[in-house]
């Protein structure tokens, strides 16, 4: 049996004591039961990972660690941002969920003029409950960025100035043949598509459209598909 993940913000340094609380400690003591001298494995959500073990315990809420060896895990190549339209319900939740086990690098909601569901409330600390959970289950050492939401035309305007190769999901798209190395920002609409004002805007700012097939994908479904292309090259 591996051993459980659990997510230190604050980052962690070789052989030190550290003190873990908060939910994460609750969860390791309180649902994981786990007790003095147990090892754990801890990251910090920017690729750095160590094997810590359990010094002490503070009632159920407190853990002191020790620190082991700490190893830095490099992202994933090539990089992945991925923007979309937010869907509805769980499929939302299952999207992130599945798209932080891909190894997306971030993913930001966009503001499309047919979109349906909004961002709500508590939706930022949901998601990044989602996304973390996703991490610790898959194994990753990065924990994608949550960024504020967006016009497409906006979103694909900063990311070619930052040099990303941007990709749009359109029925009316190439085939994708080739698949580069270059850095990449993937954008997904809303289940009604994006409007054609939307597209002139997107392909001026630099983003070139692909299909993802014949059939009509929803949100969450053709998101996957689209990472999965470049996750299995």
């Amino acid at each position: 049996m591996s051993m459980p993940t659990f997510y230190l913000k604050e980052g962690f340094k070789e052989d030190s004591l550290i003190t873990l609380s908060g939910k994460e400690a609750w969860h390791a003591l309180g649902v994981r039961r786990l007790n003095v001298g147990d090892s754990i494995r801890l990251i910090d959500g920017k690729g750095n990972v160590t094997r810590a073990s359990v010094k002490n315990l503070e009632g159920r809420n407190t853990a002191s660690l020790r620190i082991g060896e700490v190893n830095h895990v490099p992202p994933q190549v090539p990089n992945i941002m991925l923007a979309t339209a937010i869907a509805k319900g769980d499929r939302q939740s299952t999207m992130l969920d599945m798209a932080t086990q891909l190894g997306i690098s971030a993913w930001q909601p966009l503001l499309c003029l047919r979109s349906v569901s909004k961002p709500g409330k508590n939706s930022a600390e949901r998601w990044q409950r989602i996304c973390l959970e996703a991490c610790k289950q898959s194994g990753s050492a990065w924990l994608p960025e949550l960024l504020p939401a967006a016009k497409p035309e906006d979103v694909v305007r900063e990311a070619c100035a930052g040099g990303r190769e941007v990709l749009l999901a359109h029925p009316d798209g190439e085939k994708l043949n080739t698949i580069s190395r270059l850095d990449k920002l993937l954008l997904v609409g809303p289940e009604g598509g994006f409007t054609d004002e939307e597209v002139n805007k997107t392909i001026a700012a630099g983003a070139k459209k692909i299909s993802l097939g014949q059939n009509i994908l929803r949100i969450e479904t053709a998101a996957v598909s689209f990472l999965a292309r470049f996750r299995s090259v």
